[in-house]
């Protein structure tokens, strides 16, 4: 294991974990110098040699990309790529690019983007259970030693977090609360459109805080109506009794509710709540966004009643072509029971699902 001021790093396989404690500054500095060397290599790799070089991008359009991505920011949050700035190796810009690396990406090569699914009540065998397929460019996958669970113990009194995903992500596409919260967001562009707010906090830096302040689904539903979205995004939210779907376009939200299968939500990348009276998108121009929405409720129909983490993991692995939903964009998976802070993890071709105790890893540190 090592350690760095206030924080430490141990791993998982090949996926890392770092507990981080203090100030936001100080658990920036944590972050910087534990994951220095993933940090300087999804500079050098991703932003130079795939976006710069192969992809023929500017850098300093680049760099105008994440300064303006990193501008509306909540303070604590820029606080903590600062921090990353003086331990890292890398300065307050070149955090800012590997910050933004993956919301540049998928802007520049339109990369298809996430599943979730959801089952309680009469769908599990016992309790709640989650399941989500994270997508992407597949050149990403040369970043599987990056990924990392970083795990948030605020000297501020927020709740502590964990976030799930790459290194450098100051934001939160996945993730755990202390009060066993889980949260995951997918692309909802096929139904909510292309339009980006820069003027706007973004939205994945927002269900951050909604995370860090909301102990309750009650609650961090209130911050979702209170809460202008700046691109299009569907959002699960789960407890350990029941799940909650948020479709969340940049005018408007829904709280989608499962009219017709209670005890079980798929989020794929349209918007399915009836009431926005939409079309359902083509599916070989958005991602197969139906195909995979309609594979999950048919397994999940099948194996009604026994859902449990093994036959959940068994889903996430049913490929599309095999009617599920992964695919060969499919970068890394996740499967939650939040009522037990468990998580799966699994890097497809690259590590096998590994079990990760978040209780131990959000309760407050023994002084």
């Amino acid at each position: 294991m090592q350690s760095f001021e206030k924080g430490t790093k141990s791993k998982k396989g090949i996926i890392s974990i770092i507990d981080l404690h203090g100030t936001w500054r100080e658990m920036g500095r944590q972050y910087g110098a534990l994951m220095s060397d993933e940090l300087k290599h999804f500079y050098n790799r991703g932003i130079i040699a795939r976006l710069v070089k192969d992809g023929d991008l500017n850098i300093d359009e680049l760099k105008d990309r994440s300064q303006k991505f990193f501008a509306n920011f909540p303070f604590r949050l820029k606080e903590v790529m600062r921090g990353m700035s003086e331990t890292s190796g890398l300065n307050l810009e070149q955090v800012q690019l590997v910050n933004a690396i993956e919301v540049i990406a998928a802007t520049n090569f339109n990369s298809p983007l996430c599943t979730g699914i959801a089952a309680w009540g009469e769908y599990v065998s016992e309790t709640l259970i989650y399941g989500r397929n994270y997508d992407y460019l597949s050149w990403f996958k040369e970043f599987n030693k990056n990924i990392v669970i970083a795990v948030y113990h605020p000297a501020d009194g927020s709740l502590a977090v964990s976030t799930m995903g790459y290194a450098g992500e100051i934001y939160l596409v996945n993730g755990m609360n202390e009060k066993g919260i889980f949260m995951e967001l997918n692309s909802g562009m096929p139904s909510g459109g292309a339009l980006w707010y820069d003027s706007r906090v973004p939205s994945m830096a927002k269900l951050f805080e909604f995370m860090l302040d909301g102990s309750t689904l009650d609650e961090i539903d209130s911050f979702f109506q209170t809460t202008k979205s700046n691109f299009a995004y569907i959002v699960g939210v789960a407890d350990g009794q029941i799940a909650r779907c948020y479709e969340w376009p940049v005018f408007e939200v829904k709280r989608r509710e499962s009219h017709s299968r209670e005890g079980l939500t798929v989020l794929t990348n349209h918007f399915t709540e009836f009431s926005w009276g939409l079309p359902r998108p083509n599916d070989e121009t958005n991602w197969k966004t139906r195909s995979r929405r309609q594979n999950l409720l048919s397994l999940a129909k099948h194996l009604k009643g026994t859902i449990n983490s093994e036959n959940m993991r068994k889903i996430m692995d049913t490929r599309i072509e095999d009617l599920g939903a992964t695919t060969d964009m499919t970068v890394y998976q996740i499967v939650a029971i939040p009522e037990e802070y468990k998580i799966w993890f699994k890097i497809p071709d690259f590590q096998d699902w590994t079990e990760i105790d978040m209780r131990a890893l959000l309760k407050p540190r023994e002084q």
